[in-house]
């Protein structure tokens, strides 16, 4: 597989393929804050690795485990009472081919208690997509938080 280095503002790409990558990311945040946690699985490959933390608290999962953890969080918004509001921003790529692309997202994640919505954390994703298919498919996420989500 050739390595295709994006050139910012090149038109060199696959644009339905672009699409489809940032339809993916998107979707991410929609599922989360949706509850809907088969869905939010989907878009992942089953052989993915997600990276929670950095340095010393870095936690890396597979696919199960992501799902477990996420679970955990939509039960402990669900207790809380709280309706997230996930949102991913400013998709950009470092490359991109036929069967992989990668790149990073801003995130921000709002949470709303009783019609008070309040910021819980920002940070930016890494992530790396392959081509099963005609589907693309979260291989590599990697989740950096400027702050704990369980902070204040």
């Amino acid at each position: 597989m050739t390595t295709s280095k994006i050139i910012v503002g090149s038109t060199s790409f696959d644009t339905r393929d672009r699409l489809a990558i940032i339809n993916l990311l998107y979707s991410y945040g929609y599922f989360f804050n949706e509850n809907k946690l088969e869905e939010f699985s989907a878009l992942f490959a089953k052989s993915a690795l997600i990276e929670l933390g950095q340095g010393k608290n870095k936690t890396i999962m597979n696919l199960s485990q992501w799902k477990e953890y996420i679970s955990s969080l939509q039960q402990f918004s669900t207790q809380q009472q709280t309706q997230p509001r996930h949102i991913l921003s400013a998709p950009r790529f470092d490359s991109q081919t036929s069967e992989q692309a990668s790149g990073q997202s801003y995130l921000q994640l709002f949470s709303t208690k009783n019609k008070i919505t309040s910021l819980v954390t920002t940070g930016i994703y890494d992530f790396v997509a392959i081509k099963q298919g005609f589907e693309w498919k979260l291989k590599h996420w990697v989740v950096k938080l400027d702050s704990s989500i369980f902070d204040g």
